[in-house]
């Protein structure tokens, strides 16, 4: 599980009650401030591709988790972008990049937390920096790795005749093909903004498939598809016992199905599970759950061959010692 808060020097506490030592407000003050600027950058994207991929907030959510320290285990989020990208390539796909040193947050936090004034300036810059983009890049089809960005630019952003896919859409479609097979017991959380929040093109089937395209046994928990249950957090607003009773109710859920990995493709459910995984390690009173939480996308990515597995292992370890607190 990686170092330990009390091994790194930081004091052990009980985030079960509510007491965090970085709220979340911090995270969002930093991605509020982003509506701020508004003037449009003069990007220059030298590359022609029916695709680009918008990777969302993963860094935010990492440096959320480090900078907490309290919640320091082995969540990482900085890892679907990398596995999006492998994949893509896997297919022979060269996307075109959104990247976020000159795009924005695509604002569902803020829309759903009712800031409408800032959810407006963040829409706004992000689709006219898009319609720019897309027309001289000759995108046909934006793909996004997280649940949440695909209900918002799909339902809530004008893109024009750009379609809007979540990337295990265009896995399936594209027919990728895996080489290094998955022996472990699999379960999938249904993320609520791609799933049974979705008016329509709810995606529930693909992710089954390809992680069965793995080899991988697949089971499902008692709740799935419409039936799923919210990993507890909806638009990281709260952090309390309540929120935390249903996070942990749907990890039993998972560990009932004697599992290796529960799989999300939802950033804020990877981080939930996460924390509560960590901080039931602390708590007598709770249950522990030994199988790992991870999002698809690695999950699939370390499924492409043995090549790619490792090359996956060694750019995460990089990180992981670029992260890895002093001391």
């Amino acid at each position: 599980m990686g170092s330990q808060p009390e091994e790194m020097g930081f004091p052990q506490k009980d985030l079960t009650t509510g007491e965090r030592t970085v709220p979340h407000s911090i995270l969002y003050a930093t991605l509020d401030k982003e509506a701020e600027y508004d003037e449009i950058p003069d990007v220059r994207i030298d590359k022609v591709s029916d695709y680009a991929y918008y990777p969302g907030c993963v860094d935010y959510y990492d440096y959320e988790m480090q900078f907490s320290r309290d919640n320091y285990g082995v969540t990482d989020h900085g890892v679907i972008f990398d596995s999006s990208v492998k994949l893509m390539e896997a297919l022979g796909l060269d996307p075109v990049i959104l990247d976020r040193e000159f795009m924005k947050c695509c604002g569902h936090d803020q829309l759903w937390q009712g800031k409408v004034d800032v959810w407006n300036r963040l829409r706004d810059y992000n689709e006219t920096l898009m319609h720019r983009i897309f027309a001289e890049c000759e995108v046909k089809t934006l793909v996004t790795s997280c649940a949440e960005g695909y209900r918002t630019f799909k339902l809530d952003y004008d893109l024009g005749d750009v379609e809007v896919k979540h990337i295990t859409q265009v896995l399936y479609e594209e027919g990728i093909e895996f080489q290094a097979r998955r022996k472990e017991t699999v379960t999938y959380q249904d993320p609520c903004r791609m799933c049974r929040q979705m008016p329509e093109d709810a995606v529930y089937d693909e992710p089954r498939e390809l992680i069965r395209m793995t080899g991988a046994e697949y089971v499902e928990m008692e709740h799935f598809r419409a039936d799923a249950t919210c990993c507890g957090v909806a638009g990281m607003m709260y952090c309390n016992e309540k929120t935390k009773g249903i996070t942990n109710d749907r990890l039993i859920e998972a560990k009932a199905g004697s599992v290796d990995l529960l799989l999300t493709a939802c950033p804020k459910c990877l981080t939930h599970f996460g924390c509560q995984q960590h901080e039931n390690l602390y708590r007598e009173d709770r249950e522990k759950f030994e199988f790992r939480i991870v999002d698809i996308t690695q999950f699939l990515a370390e499924a492409l061959d043995e090549a790619a597995a490792e090359a996956l292992a060694e750019d995460r370890h990089s990180v992981e010692v670029a992260y890895k607190p002093a001391g």
